[in-house]
């Protein structure tokens, strides 16, 4: 049912990463990994053992403990988040004091055409999320983001006074491009090539658009103005950091043996999602372990990576926090760090299981980036036996946060499909809603302390793999009396099981067989009103609820209303299941959709070709370029095209970047056979009530 791995991924990829689920890219992945959680492996592999250092050694975990850190987010700039939800707000009128337009990254709202770009919009909205997050991050990062976007700003307004609109990239390249180092003559110079790329001012509302980017401009200004405010002194969340590493070292110097054993008890990894909020916390320790006397026994033992460093810069960081577990090499395994400050550069990969603690700066707004970052400690020979996991909260303020992150999803959802882009998120309108308030319901259980996110290796989804579902099936069908009366059920036949309404909904799933296909297909048919019932395809939620909620324990129940309820439902999975099937039967729905800037780089190509090749070689690189490529690849041939004003020369850079890039061309996929509801098999069935 996959017509093409390329969109498939470039489906998922554009969905905001926080958004992004594990039914996204099952089929795909169940297919070519394996996945072995840890809740996987102590289920399944109970007293087997690894070797270690050339040591057999039985496969232990440390017991997780999640501790809850809070602060008062109001307590430095009273008043301050009120307002700033405001300007975020994105029900809020455009045109209200104290209301961020982003109209520099919506330019398309303002053209006389109407002609919106839902990647702007989609982009638009996920700058006030992370502005959002930046704010509850630290006050420095939401300073340098406001002060750099402000900055952008300006470089907008710079380029519409002289009747160029730019778009994000172009505008990034720029400022990217605008050092010091660079002199005036460098910048025109760059400054032309740019308004060559750029569009007509005159398409647009230039008055309006000006207008709400200088008053953007203005807000951003005065947010940062208002944020440099705040010294490390008055952050409260700097202050709850510095006691939790207190009573960390307290107890280690309680409960620790010797030197070593005290060390590796105290030493801790603590994440933020932000570079700058790194170099915040560092600051602030750096100078507090020389002033107080709590956490004297980190001086001179910190250190820091974020995402710009490179391997050369994180391995002696590495080395000298974990010289055990890193096998750092000889000569460079001196134990130097106790404390390492990291953004998610070092949230995979890498075997620090020395330390005992880690602590999450800030607000865990993708529970699964915690997982990661626990991974890190609570790992196969580990000497500590329990292994603790801090997250800090604005306690006061967390479901004011969280309910406004809520509708910034719920609005890029919606405006993508104002706009008649329902792709563009694949998780729109009732999916999104539900993935994040799976969200939102892990972040309430780590508040709470509840350590089961951690114990089972992800979100309730996200813990699941299809080896999961196999090796309980390999379970079941060791027992042969059990395994007979498997293979003995006839096919249709089905069953009912009781499930909380807040956990699945109530409908039914189906295991069906399209005709002589090995494969299983699956559906999920939610029970709504009529005409209006719910259909998903996708193969790890349709396991997901049919997994029952106890185990063996779960009630099994089934009245006739609901066995009645399953014919209907299966009429209704069986035309989903023809329907998606037929369309890849139609070779026409597999040709590629070709983006008209590449059909306009194929004819440059064919009316221009370049001296020296064959028909045949121009035929083919015609058709390498004329194949559903993502946006990078996209740019990389605009950029051929922007290189040079003459044809020829533009032709030849074409063909360079079809070598470089090793560009093949497009061959269609097979088109499935057709079929009609005849050949669509029920094997089973399974109703949750």
């Amino acid at each position: 049912g996959i017509r093409s791995l390329r969109d498939h991924f470039a489906r998922a990829v554009a969905l905001n990463p926080d958004d992004l689920t594990p039914e996204h890219l099952f089929d795909i992945l169940d297919a070519v990994a394996v996945r072995r959680t840890r809740s996987f492996v102590k289920r399944f592999y109970p007293n087997y053992t690894v070797r270690i250092g050339g040591v057999e050694t039985h496969i232990v975990f440390p017991t997780p403990r999640v501790r809850k850190v809070t602060y008062d987010l109001d307590a430095v700039l009273p008043g301050f988040f009120d307002r700033f939800a405001i300007a975020l707000d994105p029900d809020a009128e455009a045109g209200d004091s104290g209301v961020l337009t982003l109209a520099r990254y919506v330019p398309s709202r303002y053209r006389f055409d109407r002609d919106m770009d839902a990647y702007e919009m989609q982009l638009s909205g996920l700058l006030r999320s992370g502005l959002l997050k930046r704010f509850e991050s630290s006050p420095y990062a939401f300073a340098q983001t406001c002060a750099r976007m402000a900055a952008s700003h300006e470089a907008f307004l710079s380029l519409l006074e002289q009747g160029r609109v730019g778009t994000g990239d172009v505008l990034a390249d720029w400022m990217a491009a605008d050092t010091d180092d660079m002199d005036d003559r460098q910048r025109d110079a760059h400054l032309d090539h740019l308004i060559g790329t750029t569009h007509d001012a005159a398409e647009y509302d230039v008055e309006r658009l000006r207008d709400d980017v200088a008053r953007d401009i203005d807000l951003l200004r005065q947010f940062e103005t208002e944020a440099r405010t705040v010294t490390r002194a008055d952050d409260a969340n700097l202050a709850a950091l510095v006691n939790e590493l207190a009573v960390i070292a307290a107890e280690a110097e309680v409960d620790g043996i010797g030197a070593e054993n005290v060390r590796d008890r105290r030493k801790v990894l603590i994440f933020s999602y932000y570079a700058d909020t790194v170099d915040w916390i560092v600051g602030h320790l750096e100078a507090t372990s020389h002033t107080d006397a709590r956490i004297a026994a980190y001086r001179s033992r910190i250190a820091s990576v974020a995402g710009g460093s490179g391997a050369g810069d994180k391995e002696p960081v590495l080395w000298g926090f974990a010289p055990r577990t890193t096998d750092a090499p000889d000569g460079r395994d001196d134990d130097r760090y106790d404390i390492v400050v990291a953004t998610d550069v070092l949230a995979e990969g890498v075997n620090l299981q020395q330390a005992r603690h880690i602590i999450n700066y800030d607000l865990p707004w993708n529970p699964m980036r915690l997982v990661q970052r626990h991974g890190r400690i609570d790992r196969i020979g580990s000497r500590h036996a329990e292994v603790f996991l801090r997250c800090v909260f604005p306690d006061n303020r967390l479901d004011d946060l969280l309910g406004l992150e809520e509708r910034l999803h719920r609005k890029i959802a919606q405006a993508a499909a104002s706009v008649g882009v329902g792709e563009i998120l694949p998780e729109q309108g009732a999916h999104a809603d539900i993935n994040f308030t799976e969200t939102r319901e892990e972040i309430e259980r780590i508040r709470s302390e509840d350590a089961a996110l951690f114990e089972r290796g992800g979100t309730a989804k996200g813990a699941l793999s299809g080896e999961e579902f196999r090796q309980e099936l390999r379970q079941a069908l060791e027992d042969a009396g059990l395994a007979e009366q498997i293979r003995s059920l006839p096919w249709g036949s089905g069953s009912g099981m009781a499930v909380a309404a807040a956990r699945t909904g109530h409908g039914y799933v189906f295991c069906a067989r399209v005709g002589d296909h090995s494969s299983p297909v699956f559906r999920y048919v939610g029970r709504g009103e009529p005409g209006m019932d719910v259909v998903v395809d996708e193969t790890l939620t349709c396991l997901d609820r049919a997994r029952p909620p106890q185990g063996f324990a779960t009630p099994r129940v089934l009245n006739d209303a609901d066995s009645d309820g399953a014919f209907n439902a299966w009429e209704i999975a069986r035309a989903d299941i023809v329907e998606k099937w037929n369309f890849m039967s139609d070779k026409a729905n597999l040709e590629p959709r070709i983006p008209p800037r590449l059909a306009r780089t194929a004819a440059v190509l064919r009316e221009n070709p370049p001296t020296g090749m064959t028909q045949d070689e121009i035929d083919r690189d015609i058709d390498a370029i004329q194949a559903p490529y993502p946006e990078r690849t996209i740019r990389t041939f605009q950029s051929a095209l922007a290189s040079s004003e003459d044809p020829a020369r533009q032709a030849e850079a074409i063909v360079r970047v079809i070598r470089d890039l090793g560009l093949q061309p497009f061959v269609p996929p097979e088109p499935l056979p057709e079929i009609t509801p005849d050949d669509v098999y029920c094997v089973t069935w399974l109703a949750l009530v």
